[in-house]
């Protein structure tokens, strides 16, 4: 009798399980469908925009030519997986071309493709009349996807600089960059079940102890693997560039969670940058610029409410930094 009790309730709890899984994932759907959501569209993003890499050290790559449309913007990838226009393989005569590799910021999540920095970039440099003087065009190459760290950006960028055939690299790094990203098993349940998804994401959320602060600062303390890990990738992307004749430059992006004085992670922006200047590369650190707008308002700068990617104004202020730096340090044109 027992026995009959036990699998009696085994069935109904099963039966449970599966009425709330369907009524949820009908509704995470129907929810999304109209509601930008934040873990859903990063979903969407790996299914769609996504896929593993043959390279063992990586753990994915953009597929080519693809599209869709994510956080409310169109997202369009060309033939290497770029989010600009297609690339000639053959060099235009006096053509200037600058690779940006990054991460989500640098793809431009929920931002339209022309309010992207790079966009602004390009736009700003050719219009430039000194720059004009010199190069018949300036091509900036979007390599931005989502995900990544520093030891991706190096792997992507060695496997595609003979192909871009870029005159300057510009590293967009962040903040966590210097994590580990290790190559995952894909999960059926996860990647086809939105509310899954959305669930699991919720639980990891609430399982996370500790301040984001406090996890950064020791993502960057000095016997940090992850740290040293993502020095070594940057030394070797200097040394292939000087190798190739290429301008490296880092391109710094702060948390945008915080500008006010008695923010924690300033001292270690300082750490980072100063860590750079010591290998010698040129650093934009547009944490000063962002702040002047943001610092009353940190969220002002965000994609949405729960997504703090910076949205369209603030790339147009990393754009602007860039643009400056650029003209600043006259590599467009003869200073004479």
């Amino acid at each position: 009798m027992s026995k009959i009790f036990l699998i009696s309730n085994l069935f109904k709890f099963l039966f449970l399980f599966f009425y709330i899984f369907v009524i949820g994932e009908i509704g995470i759907r129907t929810i999304s469908y109209f509601v930008d959501i934040y873990d859903i569209e990063m979903l969407k993003y790996a299914k769609k925009l996504k896929k593993s890499s043959n390279n063992p050290n990586l753990s994915h790559e953009h597929i080519s030519n693809s599209q869709s449309k994510l956080m409310g913007v169109n997202i369009i990838l060309n033939s290497l997986g770029h989010r600009n226009d297609e690339l000639s393989i053959k060099k235009n005569i006096n053509e200037y071309r600058i690779h940006i590799i990054g991460s989500s910021i640098t793809l431009g999540w929920g931002v339209k493709k022309e309010n992207i920095f790079s966009s602004i970039l390009e736009k700003d440099l050719n219009l430039n009349v000194n720059v004009k003087e010199k190069y018949n065009s300036i091509f900036v190459i979007n390599a931005g996807i989502g995900n990544t760290n520093t030891q991706h950006h190096f792997q992507l960028f060695k496997n595609q600089f003979n192909l871009t055939k870029p005159d300057t690299i510009i590293l967009q790094y962040f903040i966590n960059d210097a994590e580990i990203i290790k190559k995952k098993k894909n999960n059926l349940i996860l990647k086809h079940s939105y509310f899954a998804a959305f669930m699991y994401q919720q639980i990891r959320s609430y399982l996370f102890h500790g301040s984001l602060d406090d996890y950064y600062v020791k993502l960057y303390d000095k016997n940090s693997q992850s740290w040293i890990i993502a020095k070594k990738s940057i030394k070797n992307l200097k040394n292939l560039c000087n190798k190739n004749n290429i301008n490296f430059i880092i391109l710094f992006i702060p948390d945008l969670h915080n500008f006010s004085e008695n923010n924690k992670l300033i001292n270690l922006y300082s750490k980072i940058n100063n860590e750079f200047t010591r290998m010698n590369i040129p650093v934009i650190n547009t944490y000063d610029s962002l702040s002047k707008t943001f610092k009353s308002n940190p969220r002002d700068s965000w994609v949405s409410k729960k997504d703090p990617h910076p949205n369209s104004k603030a790339h147009e202020i990393i754009g602007k930094d860039l643009y400056n730096f650029f003209i600043k340090q006259k590599i467009f044109y003869d200073s004479s």
